[in-house]
């Protein structure tokens, strides 16, 4: 996957307008990292569970501590600000015949600040696993943004009575941005995105009923 979105990032940061987009690493440090790439965690994920949501979902987020996490009221949103980087999760009732489009559409009025596709921008659109049981899509893209560059994951299901949204952005400036977006986008998707689960009533209720320590 790391290999997938890294040719789509090249590929579409090329085809940019000249002078869009920071310049390329020198042939020298070709294998450094970009000034704020080495600061994106990459660890083994750590669990994270929602219980604000309407339909609470676990995750796993690599290096949690570093993540400022915040359940609810109606969106799960873990903030990377070193970064910066941002996961929003968000899941709802909805009618019992919606359709991913309707999902899309309400998650947008819920959240204005959630990426807008442009087709110029994406580097891969395609259906997604996860959560199981959703009919879901992923769409990758980057874009430039200022004297750098930004990338984004967007997820949306449906499925009978419910909606899912998810949403990953970030932004890296400096020579090698583009690389450090495609490593990002990586984690995001591979890592954290593809692992996301709606946990089911009956672990909810047992897990009322114990005693636990912290997650």
């Amino acid at each position: 996957m790391h290999r997938l979105i890294s040719i789509g990032v090249l590929l579409l940061t090329a085809c940019a307008p000249r002078g869009a987009l920071p310049p390329a690493v020198p042939a020298a440090n070709a294998g450094a990292p970009g000034p704020t790439s080495d600061r994106f965690p990459d660890s083994p994920g750590q669990r994270v569970r929602s219980r604000s949501l309407d339909f609470p979902i676990e995750l796993s987020l690599p290096n949690k501590p570093s993540w400022r996490i915040k359940d609810g009221p109606i969106w799960l949103e873990a903030e990377h600000a070193d970064t910066p980087s941002l996961f929003v999760f968000r899941t709802w009732r909805a009618d019992r015949l919606v359709r991913r489009a309707d999902c899309v559409a309400q998650a947008r009025l819920s959240r204005a600040s959630l990426p807008t596709v442009r087709e110029e921008s994406v580097i891969e659109r395609r259906a997604f696993p996860a959560p199981a049981g959703m009919e879901a899509e992923l769409v990758l893209g980057v874009e430039p943004s200022g004297s750098g560059v930004a990338g984004y994951a967007l997820v949306f299901g449906s499925t009978v009575g419910r909606c899912y949204a998810a949403a990953f952005t970030t932004h890296v400036e400096g020579p090698g941005a583009d690389q450090a977006v495609a490593a990002r986008l990586a984690v995001a998707v591979d890592q954290v995105l593809a692992h996301v689960r709606l946990r089911n009533v009956d672990e909810r209720a047992v897990r009322r009923r114990l005693v636990t320590g912290p997650e």
